[in-house]
């Protein structure tokens, strides 16, 4: 059964600090919680905007990496997402303004060459060390055979990031449709969505690892504690093994709701279970991510309270989730 470790609340994080401070303490155990640890919040300016907000991550010093469908800043005319950066400011307390992460990491769209490389680029994932992302394009997206996207990498090298290389066969195949990449916390587990042969229908999450030589070995399905026949997407882990994750299966609340699972061995998990009404509601709620802290929870959603525009991010403490079905 899936458990959510409860300790009294140490944040890091100097945005979740400043609420605490606000609500008269920046400490309280589970049985005395405050208003924060209770709520869901939204995110934010200047993260959030009246456009579409979504995939998230971050690196241990706060570094966060997001998608947007901002018109104002994008790369192109016509651009759907491009990826976004925003630094964190341990003596602010706050993000900095988001920058796009520009070309050549975000492409621009080349309908000119196939009809569908619209030019997006989503679902980033950064490495704890913020010198690795991989994220999802249609890029080289191609009509026939039909393959909308595959899995990108790019390598932060002397304070510039590197072109994208695709991330080949195994991982990305012509046929899956693969997004949603996520490195686990072993460091060397890739796990992703694919609707490639040998799944339960729909999207499915595989995991691979690297041989020796580099080279990613073959996926493997993450099982039926995780997959099922509807929609399965987007792991993010924490520390003490629990795997958060996105599903339009039956028993949730309407829409997208985000699930979670503890790992039992290697590609081993625990019966998977809802979140709960605070995260998961008749909206879509999506794309969890930890931030640096720990105890701070985070995903994107189109819920009707206090948002920005269709899609925002928000966040609430780990003692908000529940722990059982």
């Amino acid at each position: 059964m899936l458990t959510v470790k409860v300790e009294k609340l140490g944040v890091c994080v100097c945005t979740v600090m400043a609420l605490l401070a606000a609500s008269g303490s920046n400490r309280a155990s589970a049985t005395e919680q405050n208003w924060v640890q209770l709520a869901v919040h939204n995110f934010g300016e200047p993260i959030n905007t009246m456009w579409d907000e979504g995939e998230l991550s971050f690196a241990d010093d706060g570094t966060m990496v997001y998608c947007s469908a901002r018109k104002d800043l994008a790369v192109a005319p016509g651009d759907p997402k491009d990826l976004y950066i925003a630094t964190f400011d341990q003596d602010t307390g706050s993000w900095s303004t988001p920058v796009n992460m520009g070309m050549p990491v975000n492409a621009a769209p080349a309908t000119d060459v196939d009809p569908l490389r619209l030019g997006d680029d989503r679902e980033p994932w950064i490495t704890g060390d913020g010198s690795t992302i991989y994220f999802k394009s249609d890029r080289l997206a191609t009509t026939s055979p039909r393959n909308a996207n595959d899995l990108f990498v790019t390598h932060l090298v002397d304070g510039t990031w590197t072109t994208p290389e695709l991330i080949p066969s195994p991982i990305s195949t012509d046929a899956g449709n693969e997004h949603c990449p996520a490195i686990l916390q072993d460091g060397q587990t890739l796990c992703f969505a694919s609707r490639r042969e040998g799944g339960y229908g729909g999207s499915d999450i595989w995991c691979s690892r690297q041989d020796s030589s580099g080279r990613w070995q073959e996926p493997v399905n993450q099982g039926s504690n995780i997959n099922t026949a509807a929609e399965e997407f987007h792991f993010s882990q924490d520390a003490d093994g629990v795997v958060y994750f996105t599903s339009n299966r039956p028993g949730g609340f309407g829409g997208q709701d985000i699930w979670g699972a503890t790992q039992l061995g290697e590609n081993t998990w625990s019966p998977a279970v809802n979140l709960g009404p605070r995260v998961n509601t008749d909206s879509a709620d999506m794309c969890p991510a930890l931030l640096p802290d720990a105890e701070t929870f985070s995903w994107f959603s189109n819920r009707s309270d206090n948002n920005f525009g269709s899609f925002d991010i928000f966040w609430t403490n780990k003692t908000t989730l529940s722990t059982s079905p």
